[in-house]
């Protein structure tokens, strides 16, 4: 078996608690997504993401539909750019208000530590986008933790199920999929980026779950 030189990780249910995310960020980015857009309709940066919307619906949604459309994504849970975007700005506000505080696993904190100091590079491929990744670790109870990362992967390399997506993320870190070990709560998320080669690893941190990879209940028993 190769050498790990990278550990790939998810957040939700992996380093961080699926109920934080559930809980906390979703029931938030619902919560402010009015009055976020009334302030923000306009800019720049908003408008270019609104435009993206707009194509992908086909038509020029009024204010009223277009926020009808993202609570709804919100709710079903939408794995889409334009909506995990938008949402990446409100919680950047709530981050920078003091209103929301990042969610990471002592375990998960540790582990990472000591294997950034050994020189294992680390990566984390989530649904949320990159810059919701970087507020979520940049704003944690043990500080700013985005010094233990070297790079971010989102939804824009691909779903987190399809083995296109994996093999994407090898090629961008310039390493051979065996070098790489992924991790995830995720069955199918796991057999995808075990199809192109990649070591994987299931974290189970509640109950009992039957997995044709390794599994761990948390990051102390995952040695390197």
């Amino acid at each position: 078996m190769a050498k790990i030189l990278a550990v790939l990780t998810d957040i939700e249910g992996t380093t961080s608690s699926l109920s934080f995310v559930k809980e906390v960020l979703f029931p938030y980015s619902k919560n402010k997504l009015r009055s976020f857009l009334e302030s923000h309709w306009n800019d720049e940066r908003i408008r270019t993401i609104l435009e993206e919307l707009f194509n992908k619906t086909g038509k020029t949604l009024s204010f009223e539909e277009t926020l009808e459309m993202l609570i709804r994504w919100i709710d079903e849970d939408r794995k889409d750019t334009v909506l995990k975007e938008l949402q990446g700005y409100i919680w950047e506000e709530g981050y920078q208000k003091g209103e929301l505080k990042g969610h990471i696993y002592q375990d998960a904190y540790e582990k990472l530590q000591e294997w950034h100091a050994k020189g294992i590079r680390i990566y984390v491929f989530s649904s949320g986008s990159v810059m919701a990744q970087r507020l979520l670790f940049s704003h944690t109870p043990y500080g700013d933790l985005t010094y233990l990362f070297s790079g971010y992967f989102d939804t824009k390399v691909g779903s987190k199920k399809d083995f296109q997506s994996y093999k994407k993320i090898a090629q961008a870190i310039n390493l051979k999929p065996q070098e790489v070990l992924f991790l995830s709560d995720l069955e199918e998320e796991l057999d995808a980026a075990k199809s192109v080669g990649m070591q994987t690893l299931r974290l189970i941190r509640e109950g009992e779950a039957t997995s044709k990879h390794k599994t761990a209940k948390n990051f102390y028993s995952i040695e390197l």
